[in-house]
């Protein structure tokens, strides 16, 4: 039996033609970073969503499963929800249920198997065109038709899942359960009808939720699909991986619309931390950001570039550090993520620069001089310890912070280079703190955190 579509020609074009035309439309050569086997992806019509979706579905791996994660916006009923269908039908092609591993969900886990919710449905249809062009495109350069040469003959089976009353971990359990030889995507929309302003400071508390794995901070009323979201947020965070944003923006982004808005954001599964993810991709960009914003300030510019990879967008702390001939020449940082990495980056080093109260104001003849170091932070984790041989037995090879009263300071874990001796380290510490070295008592606190460290050579940077 197979489920026809019931959106075609509403929520997305009902022919091949201009379903492929719109579909071309909304990709961006240089977003594939990164392929995924998870992704978070709106749901609502292409004209409003699509350009988000299609960001998350060029960063998406499929596997010879396809687990479909999305909420029941008709049917209501307990747990989860999977069809009797045979395929699922689009103006692409059918794409082949695997009722096989429904059979076997529906043994081992609390469900229902009936194709009612599913027959007015529009959040797990709208995801099929996308898949389906991911695999075959129309349109595709001599170099993709040889790399898709290997898609030839594949075989992909979607396991469609509705979402109702139910705890995240049922859904966090699946994805354990079937990961290694599956993909998953989570269909999710996120506010709904707030005003523009209200619905993208909601939208990015959300964002913010995704990426840190927050997940006892989520509202219900931040995404339609939120407890699909949290059971991926919850199985990143069991396997130490993270989310790593792809798009951010609303319906009143692309119709003017300021009154009743909907929020849309697409997100991908990394197998490790953020901060590695940023430092393998984007290594030269953070360097070449850096650079351009001492060089702005240098000529009495603002700088703020254009087209910021969306992960440059999600909160993140730094300190930059400027070097001249193995001399400290300016360093300046944030100890807690306050604001977009970008911003973090290019307020750091203009005050690196020109606002360190260490050094003179950076010289137009120094630029040229200076040799760049980024450290993305950690987070940040509160030491507990029982006196202070015992805080001395914890805080290598981290960055510390030590805290009382009014008084704090902090060292990025490099100063262990010139600093080896942990004693060493931390009365160093207190000093900077304006602490006698020897002092200690019940109320000192201190704090770790890991780095990514970015470095500058000569021969990588480009003058601006």
């Amino acid at each position: 039996m197979n489920k026809e579509p019931s959106f075609a020609g509403s929520f997305y074009p009902e022919t091949q033609e201009e379903l492929y035309k719109i579909l071309d439309s909304y990709k961006e050569p240089s977003r594939d970073v990164f392929k995924s086997k998870a992704i978070i992806v709106p749901h609502a019509g292409y004209i409003y969503s699509g350009r988000c979706a299609m960001t998350g579905f060029q960063n998406f791996e499929p596997s010879e499963n396809i687990f479909i994660f999305a909420p029941s916006h008709h049917e209501t009923f307990t747990n989860i929800a999977m069809p009797e269908y045979t395929y699922f039908d689009t103006p692409l092609g059918s794409i082949e249920v695997n009722n096989r591993l429904i059979k076997e969900i529906a043994e081992e886990y609390p469900c229902i198997v009936s194709n009612v919710p599913f027959e007015q449905e529009h959040a797990i249809e709208v995801q099929l065109p996308f898949l389906q062009d991911i695999l075959f495109p129309q349109k595709q350069s001599a170099i993709d038709f040889v790399k898709n040469l290997k898609k030839i003959g594949k075989k992909i089976r979607i396991i469609p899942i509705l979402v109702g009353r139910c705890d995240y971990h049922l859904i966090s359990d699946i994805i354990s359960e079937y990961w290694e030889n599956s993909s998953f995507i989570i269909s999710s929309d996120l506010s709904h009808f707030y005003t523009k302003e209200m619905a993208e400071q909601i939208d990015m508390y959300t964002a913010v939720i995704i990426e840190t794995g927050k997940i006892d901070c989520f509202q219900n009323e931040q995404a339609c699909g939120l407890i699909g979201i949290k059971g991926l947020v919850d199985f990143a965070n069991k396997n130490n991986y993270s989310l790593i944003r792809a798009e951010l923006y609303n319906s009143g982004d692309v119709t003017g619309e300021t009154e009743r808005v909907v929020g849309y954001g697409s997100w991908f599964l990394y197998p490790d931390k953020k901060n590695s993810f940023i430092e393998k991709y984007y290594k030269q960009y953070i360097l070449n950001i850096t650079r351009q914003s001492i060089l702005h300030a240098l000529n009495d510019k603002d700088f703020y570039p254009e087209d910021v990879p969306s992960a440059m967008l999600e909160y993140g702390a730094s300190f930059v550090t400027l070097n001249i001939d193995g001399q400290l020449r300016g360093c300046i940082g944030s100890i807690y993520p306050t604001k977009p990495l970008i911003q973090d980056l290019i307020y750091n080093s203009r005050n690196a620069a020109f606002c360190d109260p260490r050094f003179i104001p950076l010289t137009p003849e120094e630029y040229d001089r200076i040799d760049i170091s980024v450290s993305i932070l950690s987070s940040i984790e509160r030491i507990k310890f029982k006196d202070e041989k015992d805080l001395l037995s914890k805080i290598y090879p981290h960055g510390i912070i030590i805290s009382e009263g009014d008084k704090r300071a902090v060292y990025l874990p490099v100063v262990w280079e010139q600093l080896p001796d942990r004693e060493v380290f931390l009365n160093s510490l207190k000093e900077k703190a304006g602490l006698p070295p020897t002092y200690f008592s019940r109320t000192f606190e201190a704090y770790k955190f890991s780095t990514t460290y970015i470095k500058e050579k000569e021969e990588e940077y480009r003058k601006l």
